[in-house]
């Protein structure tokens, strides 16, 4: 009792200590002397909460959970006290999983895993990943992990965790392909997460020009960079202006957003955040990156309702300056930062921390941004090849260049 007590103590003193002194950490190398407020102290006395967990102990006909499980539990009964839907606590699996999406690579056999109606776990390997090199196939279903059954109640987070590795280590994956058990045996690899594809869009037309597709599905370490390389491959192709898709994309990094945003423009602020600091609320801007590889070609920007965070970052700053329209639909309205701090056994805490708001200092928390162009996906769109907004887009993208080249 006395090493759970303490246990908890200890997380609740990292959590609240984040809460304090955290707001500094998201702008930090921009911010200088960081000054960290005192860590407040907090009663520890926990009589009532040993007072009721032993009569649960005395008591509760059930299966009683484990130290670590009550402690997570109150974990997230203190952080729900504060009343926002994002400060949150997350365990150390989905963390892990979480923490390699934002990295972008992670140690794996390169399966897509989704789970169907029916609970059962579906795999698709893809292109020339261990998987694939292995045999197998697409709809093959996972029923088991180095011996351990893969059971139909078993969250994505479950089995992405047993899948997944030290690049390096082996991996037995059992799987049923109709009537047939088949077993494989895999060497984890590095498996990348690229966050952007680009392709050409080609003029139906005789003298329609060339237009750059370029889909964002989520702001990671890597996308940055990505950014950079498909702006130039698709500019080596002759693309004479740029479609962003920023549709689904929930978000992600805040420099990454920073660093995207700053490929198509030429100064400025790419937002504004209010956060707190030991003297009260304080005001930071986000400068553009210099060197932006597309700073005057037209450009329009697709969105959609799952659009969000640092996705409706550079969504706002190119509406702000009008360097391009947003088309689609009202964006999902995240507009606020969280700090993430992770604790030794691997799961983190994420506390809200700041206020996010465009250039021009609308707020986007709980707003959302408007679209230039509303163009709602219709509800016939069923399938991949109907996509009336990217139709739209193009329209519109098309209509730009058309202007910037009249004389």
């Amino acid at each position: 009792m006395l090493n759970s007590r303490r246990l908890f103590l200890i997380l609740m003193l990292l959590s609240w200590s984040a809460l304090l002194f955290g707001a500094g950490w998201i702008a930090r190398g921009q911010l200088a002397p960081r000054v960290v407020p005192q860590v407040m102290t907090l009663p520890t006395d926990y009589r009532l909460l040993d007072e009721v967990w032993s009569r649960v102990q005395e008591s509760f006909i059930g299966q009683v959970p484990s130290d670590t499980v009550r402690n997570y539990g109150a974990i997230r009964g203190m952080l729900a006290t504060l009343n926002d839907r994002w400060t949150i606590f997350v365990e150390p699996q989905p963390r892990a999983i979480q923490r390699d999406h934002l990295r972008g690579q992670f140690g794996g056999i390169g399966v897509d895993i989704r789970i169907d109606e029916a609970g059962r776990i579906l795999l698709t390997p893809r292109r020339n990943s261990p998987a694939e090199r292995a045999g197998i196939q697409a709809g093959d279903i996972l029923i088991g992990v180095d011996g351990t059954a893969i059971t139909e109640g078993m969250s994505f987070e479950d089995v992405a965790a047993r899948v997944r590795g030290e690049v390096g280590t082996l991996v037995r994956i059992t799987v049923r392909r109709g009537e047939q058990t088949l077993e494989f045996s895999i060497t984890r690899a590095l498996i990348e997460i690229p966050s952007v594809e680009w392709r050409v869009i080609e003029g139906n037309q005789a003298g329609e020009a060339t237009l750059g597709y370029i889909s964002i599905r989520q702001f990671t370490e890597r996308t940055g960079a990505e950014a950079r390389q498909a702006i130039a491959e698709l500019r080596e192709a002759g693309s004479q202006g740029y479609l962003i898709d920023l549709r689904d994309n929930s978000g992600g990094l805040l420099n990454a957003a920073v660093e995207t945003a700053s490929q198509f423009l030429s100064g400025g602020n790419v937002l504004i955040e209010r956060k707190r600091s030991p003297s009260g609320e304080i005001t930071v801007t986000h400068a553009v990156i210099s060197g932006g590889l597309a700073q005057l070609q037209p450009l329009v920007v697709l969105v959609n309702a799952n659009t969000a965070s640092a996705a409706e970052i550079v969504a706002g700053a190119l509406q702000d300056y009008n360097r391009a329209p947003l088309i689609g639909e009202k964006t999902f309205g995240k507009g606020s930062v969280q700090l993430v701090f992770d604790f030794s056994d691997g799961s983190s805490a994420h506390i809200t921390a700041a206020k996010w708001l465009t250039p021009k200092g609308r707020a986007i928390d709980g707003v959302g941004l408007t679209p230039d162009i509303e163009a709602p996906r219709l509800p016939h769109e069923a399938q991949p090849s109907v996509d009336s907004q990217l139709e739209r887009a193009v329209k519109a993208l098309r209509a730009r260049l058309h202007t910037n080249l009249a004389p």
